[in-house]
């Protein structure tokens, strides 16, 4: 004899199913959307090259702007691959191709290996890394790998594309059962540059396949906060 679905049954199946689409069409805006942003960057560069390409030619008997035009080249050639690696990362990610081998971290160690080389003081340039964490931060699950490659890159992004004389700073605390680390910057993009979309995905992605969280923050100062959230490892 056959069993029939209780109405309740049926409408909690229609909810699920419905929860599932919306949230598959969400991931297909998204993927479209860092798509487009990765067309639009490498036509971007390629016409650039184009353009250093033909002053390559022109001003062969000018050293200066042939030097510069040839850093120029060499620049764009080294974003593209950059994005490039990105971009297949990304889709390794998301296809569940990356090995992702949690564990008890250190969060303390961590921090100050990848910020030791960048908070250096030096004599004619001013303090850009400044960090402020407790040593005594307790451990958390995560991947020391894919860890250290945000932490790095979003280190990289905040000095890179903030003015000279605004300072970054690295920050961790522990919260409960959670463990939080701050970078906060005056930009981690270019101004008014908005295609950065891959670079975005792939940072929280690389966060999230650590069962991590990253939030956003533009602060009333101007300044911009990105938070790792981790859970502590018991």
């Amino acid at each position: 004899m056959s069993k029939q679905c209780a109405p309740s049954q049926v409408s909690s199946y229609i909810q699920q199913m419905q929860l599932e689409n919306g949230e598959l069409r969400r991931y297909l805006e998204a993927q479209k959307k860092v798509i487009g942003s990765l067309e639009r960057r490498v036509g971007r560069s390629l016409e650039s090259l184009g353009v250093y390409l033909d002053k390559l030619s022109a001003s062969a008997s000018s050293n200066l702007e042939w030097q510069g035009s040839v850093e120029f080249v060499q620049n764009e050639v080294s974003s593209l691959s950059d994005l490039l690696s990105d971009a297949m990362l990304l889709q390794k990610l998301e296809a569940g191709k990356v090995e992702v081998n949690l564990e008890p971290l250190l969060v303390a160690p961590l921090l100050s290996a990848v910020s030791r080389h960048l908070s250096d003081v030096k004599a004619d340039k001013p303090l850009r890394l400044i960090c402020e964490f407790d040593s005594s931060l307790p451990p958390i699950w995560a991947s020391q790998e894919l860890l250290e490659a945000v932490l790095t890159d979003l280190l990289a992004r905040s000095l890179r594309y903030s003015d000279s004389d605004s300072p970054v700073v690295l920050g961790a605390k522990a919260v409960g059962v959670q463990v939080f680390i701050d970078i906060t910057a005056q930009r981690f993009a270019p101004v008014g540059n908005l295609d950065f979309a891959t670079e975005i995905v792939l940072c929280c992605r690389r966060v999230e396949v650590q069962r991590g969280k990253v939030t956003c923050q533009q602060r009333p100062d101007g300044l911009q906060t990105v938070t790792l959230t981790f859970d502590v490892a018991s």
